[in-house]
């Protein structure tokens, strides 16, 4: 009994004194040191910070991006024009507009109203083939895009000149000139046009929270951007 009390005191003693011996060691620690290892800490963390910083290019995928086309995209797609036509145009093009020649050429009363509107109808798949967008060029689908982007973040009709459209219209062409570089890395002329556009669009969002904050993560969210990709010093 005695024998294992004895070695118990010896273990808390020993305990003790390596205790003792840590706290006199961090103690003594020179400031010098300390300041050391402090600036690692703030350089580390602040690594760290910098290699999860966001893209300033590259957007999250949201449902805006899903009305977009890519000249890939584009070329499957049937439905989609030109040219700027919304559906009443197509509507009054492909639709009414033979029939009303028809009706008005008096080419019914002499081939039949049938075979008549047959052949204007050929015509019309004509006419849908050259302004549809799958025959589109790449600025063919841009353009395409940018309509698109206009109608998603107007605040009204005619509306081409808010923050959130101009904003908008910003990320559809870095996006597109993005793509253009990955393809042409040397292309350096883009690449200066591509950081102007990141930091103009920076510029409107910076005005665009001024004005509201709710409008200001409103379409960041609907653009896939972090505040931290587009505020504060942007590198490229």
């Amino acid at each position: 009994m005695t024998t294992t009390v004895s070695r118990s005191s010896n273990s808390v003693l020993v305990f003790k004194q390596q205790f003792h011996g840590t706290a006199v060691a961090c103690a003594k620690k020179h400031p010098k040191q300390i300041k050391k290892e402090n600036l690692a800490k703030r350089a580390s963390k602040l690594a760290e910070f910098e290699r999860t910083k966001p893209s300033p290019i590259v957007s999250q995928n949201t449902p805006f991006f899903g009305v977009l086309h890519t000249p890939a995209s584009a070329y499957g797609s049937t439905n989609d024009t030109q040219h700027f036509l919304s559906q009443d145009d197509r509507q009054f093009l492909f639709e009414q507009t033979p029939r009303d020649f028809v009706e008005k050429s008096h080419l019914g009363a002499v081939e039949g109203v049938e075979e008549a509107l047959k052949h204007e109808q050929s015509k019309v798949a004509a006419l849908e083939k050259i302004v549809g967008l799958q025959n589109g060029n790449a600025k063919a689908v841009q353009l395409w895009n940018i309509q698109q982007t206009i109608d998603w973040f107007k605040k009204k009709d005619g509306d081409t000149g808010s923050p959130e459209v101009q904003a908008a219209i910003l990320t559809v062409r870095i996006h597109n000139l993005h793509s253009h570089l990955q393809q042409h890395r040397k292309d350096k002329h883009n690449y200066k046009q591509l950081r102007t556009m990141v930091h103009k669009r920076a510029k409107i969002l910076k005005y665009l929270k001024t004005k509201s904050l709710d409008r200001y993560h409103t379409c960041l969210n609907e653009l896939g951007l972090q505040p931290r990709a587009v505020e504060g010093e942007i590198t490229l």
